[in-house]
């Protein structure tokens, strides 16, 4: 679910004052209503989280209030989008919690086992990876959503994938398109690219996802108090399921250092997502977490879109963005 935004006693008196005195720069706020100059500043960002207050026209760079009418309608409107996506991600749960819930119930009834192994703690997560990358003999298949790697995840890794690599293992892996503005990652990448594996980029990826051989697939579990947790699927009709996701991913992947392709409306595929992120009411700090960008990065792609639409709000560029089918 989105991080909330609340405009909360604190923030709306900061609103109240950028409306009755037509400044919004926190030190000269800080100063008239006796607070602290950064929670003025954290204030003034909330607002513009809540669109309330907008780019200015006449002065580049600063922000202009809203109408409190408009900016009401904004609120109700993102309370609407968040809704519908809960009940979306409900109804998803419940039909993947179903499905599960079937398949289980006929493994019991033919004396089936249920088929997950459960890993917990970081060591333990490791050992098993390094088990499975051991084991492969033909396809490694992952998603990597946590955008830069570590030099110690890569170090850790690179001997394994390379001995895999030996055996005639076929890597196919997908990363974040943000991966591009990493150095390490981008050249560990380029490395695998040259040793034979197959690298493509996405604007998100749904999980951390391992695929071994497409018989045995390993995703995030629940966590264990303050210990990570993994577990490892060997079900059939769940694999599949897994392979599924992946290769519909993998289709829309950018091959790695292959500009991205541009949609009729002139949009990347990064851009395309964070409209559709923003249109589904996710906050800059949610939309930015996904994509691997930094909060900065991601508002700069919101603003230069404004642009692009000629919005004065997110709120008109929200409306402009889907009467030309960009979302």
């Amino acid at each position: 679910m989105p991080d909330e935004v609340e405009l909360d006693e604190e923030t709306l008196a900061v609103y109240r004052a950028v409306l009755l005195h037509h400044r919004t720069d926190a030190a000269g706020l800080a100063a008239m209503m006796d607070l602290p100059e950064q929670r003025v500043a954290e204030a003034v960002e909330r607002l513009a989280d809540l669109s309330l207050l907008a780019p200015s026209w006449e002065e580049p760079g600063r922000l202009r209030p809203v109408s409190p009418d408009v900016g009401l309608g904004v609120m109700l409107q993102r309370e609407r989008q968040e809704l519908a996506e809960r009940q979306q991600r409900i109804e998803q749960s419940r039909s993947a919690l179903a499905s599960l819930a079937a398949e289980y119930t006929a493994q019991t009834r033919s004396g089936g086992l249920d088929r997950s192994e459960a890993v917990v703690g970081i060591d333990a997560i490791r050992s098993r990876l390094e088990s499975l990358a051991m084991g492969c003999a033909k396809e490694s298949l992952a998603f990597h959503p946590d955008g830069a790697l570590t030099e110690e995840s890569i170090e850790a890794g690179r001997p394994l994938n390379e001995r895999a690599l030996d055996r005639g293992v076929r890597f196919r892996t997908l990363y974040l398109d943000s991966i591009a503005r990493d150095r390490t990652t981008r050249e560990y990448a380029k490395w695998m690219a040259e040793h034979g594996s197959e690298i493509r980029t996405s604007p998100t990826l749904p999980l951390r996802l391992l695929i071994v051989d497409g018989v045995t697939a390993m995703v995030p579990g629940p966590p264990q108090g303050a210990q990570p947790t993994a577990l490892v699927l060997t079900s059939p009709p769940v694999v599949q399921a897994m392979l599924a996701l992946f290769e519909a991913y993998w289709e829309r992947g950018t091959q790695l250092g292959r500009p991205a392709d541009r949609s009729e409306s002139g949009l990347t595929p990064q851009e395309h997502e964070l409209l559709r992120l923003l249109a589904a009411g996710a906050t800059d700090e949610a939309v930015a977490r996904a994509m691997g960008i930094g909060v900065r990065t991601e508002r700069r792609i919101v603003a230069e879109l404004m642009e692009r639409l000629q919005a004065s709000s997110r709120f008109e560029a929200g409306v402009k963005a889907a009467r030309y089918d960009w979302v």
